[in-house]
């Protein structure tokens, strides 16, 4: 390769092969302090296993299914690399979801064959090709040189599903890649590690080990669901950064990390996914003195739109303001901009190739058509342009006096000392008029008969829940996102 792509690359690949050359033998991964992957292992690797599946007959246009759970990162990043540099498509497939959910998905998505990590075995539905990435006996391991295009597709991945079926979209190299240059290796500043407890075969899985090829830091990978071996790998290797979404950081407070754990490291904790309810963000600034909160807001399907936060108590629910490439906007029903202070959808937009639904084709003209990600979130800019945001479409609670912001009910939940968890949401569901319900969870530690009492100090009469439902846990998805439909169908 010339030294100018090295410089400019054009696809997902790229950035490994820059990597592998300028750094060969750094750690690119460790893998819950255990497993290690270098840049020189991981190009070496994805090439032989990419020949692999060109002598297999694999190639351009193929949609192959990467199918991995648990902790097998190593594994699933030899094999993601092993797709884009065979010129086809992968499909993140968390082996860890539901039989029916994971065949809906690879019908959806039309996989032609599976990849899979030793030892696992295809799902029992599945009756196609499959290999394992350790067939790399006698492998070339040069780069298999398959030529890709910035607008060929790098991935299909899926929404999380909280409002209903997750849906399918697709990502091409040129947006994968979009800004992400070798130069902007220093982007994460001086920190040594980072620590991320993502679900594996995922969307943002994805993003992680793209990121992982640029970012001046090892990327840590904890197991998702245990907070005290997060704190054990912070401690360990003096990490820098740790990425949350609101569940982590409130099984972090919850935990009290920082009492058993030193997080004296951590520079930075960044927040995505969801919002983060305001006392927790204070909670870990107490945690953990001169840290920074930072989040980046968006909607996955318009990367690399978004808007970016670093938390202010005065501000608890701004999500900050748009990159320079995000354009943003701020509608009311007809499309026309609203002005300060008013909530209306958010809309973004970019210059990057386009993401795109599968199945859905009006969706997908109407953004080829002008550019602009309708993401269904409502917000309002303030005068300094700070986008706030009020709540997804699909959640905002409609009540005969206006819509009701559900996080803004949640955020005066969690401000109680008794609650550990909270979800607001609608009743009756599909009403087109509704009353505001919640569900929670306890910590018999503490009294909660001054609940009502705290709400109402805190929230308007037609704000205020007409009903709380106490629960042992909150239904959430895979992805620890709460499940609010089956709530809203639980109180009928």
């Amino acid at each position: 390769m010339s030294p100018e792509a090295a410089v400019a690359p054009l696809t997902v690949p790229d950035l490994l092969r820059h990597r592998a050359r300028v750094q060969p033998d750094g750690v690119a991964i460790v893998v819950d302090g255990a497993a290690e992957l270098t840049y020189r292992d991981w190009e070496e690797r994805s090439n032989a296993l990419a020949h692999r599946l060109l002598a297999d007959g694999a190639g351009r246009g193929e949609r192959i299914g990467l199918f991995f759970g648990g902790m097998e990162w190593v594994e699933y990043a030899v094999a993601y690399f092993a797709v884009l540099k065979s010129g086809a498509t992968a499909v993140h497939l968390n082996a860890d979801q539901p039989a029916g959910e994971l065949a809906r998905r690879m019908t959806v998505a039309e996989v032609s064959r599976l990849l899979h990590a030793p030892g696992r075995t295809a799902p029992a539905a599945w009756s196609g090709r499959t290999l394992a990435t350790d067939a790399l006996a006698g492998a070339d391991r040069t780069d298999p040189g398959v030529a890709i295009a910035p607008e060929d597709l790098a991935d299909v991945v899926f929404t999380s599903g909280t409002t209903g079926p997750a849906k399918a979209y697709t990502i091409p190299h040129g947006n994968a890649v979009f800004g992400r240059k070798p130069e902007a290796m220093d982007a994460f500043g001086s920190a040594s590690y980072l620590l991320t407890t993502l679900q594996i075969a995922t969307g943002s899985s994805a993003s992680a080990l793209n990121i992982a090829t640029i970012a001046k830091v090892v990327t840590v990978l904890a197991p998702p669901g245990d907070i005290d071996r997060s704190g054990q790998l912070i401690e360990k290797y003096r990490v820098g950064m740790v990425a949350i979404n609101p569940w982590i950081a409130n099984q972090m407070v919850l935990a009290r990390l920082h009492e058993t754990y030193d997080l004296s490291s951590v520079g930075m904790f960044a927040c995505g996914s969801a919002p983060l309810p305001p006392a927790r963000a204070r909670q870990l600034l107490e945690m953990v003195p001169g840290v920074r909160i930072t989040s980046a807001c968006s909607q996955s399907e318009a990367s690399p739109a978004l808007c970016v936060n670093v938390f202010d108590p005065e501000y608890p629910l701004s999500v900050g303001q748009p990159t320079p490439v995000t354009e943003l906007r701020v509608v009311d029903e007809d499309g026309t901009d609203l002005p300060t202070g008013r909530v209306g959808e958010i809309w973004l937009r970019h210059p990057a190739p386009k993401r795109l639904y599968l199945g859905l084709p009006e969706v997908n003209e109407r953004i080829k058509a002008d550019g602009w990600y309708r993401t269904g979130d409502l917000g309002h800019l303030d005068d300094e342009g700070r986008l706030h945001f009020f709540d997804r479409r699909a959640d905002a609670v409609r009540t005969a006096g206006g819509p009701v912001s559900t996080l803004a009910v949640e955020a005066a939940l969690y401000e109680h000392p008794a609650v550990i968890e909270a979800a607001a949401f609608g009743v009756p569901a599909g009403s087109p008029v509704q009353q505001v319900a919640a569900a929670v969870v306890l910590d018999p530690a503490h009294d909660a008969t001054d609940l009502d009492a705290h709400l109402a100090a805190r929230l308007d009469t037609g704000h205020r829940p007409v009903r709380v439902l106490v629960l042992d846990a909150l239904p959430r998805n895979s992805q620890n996102k709460v499940l609010k439909r089956e709530l809203r169908e639980r109180c009928g």
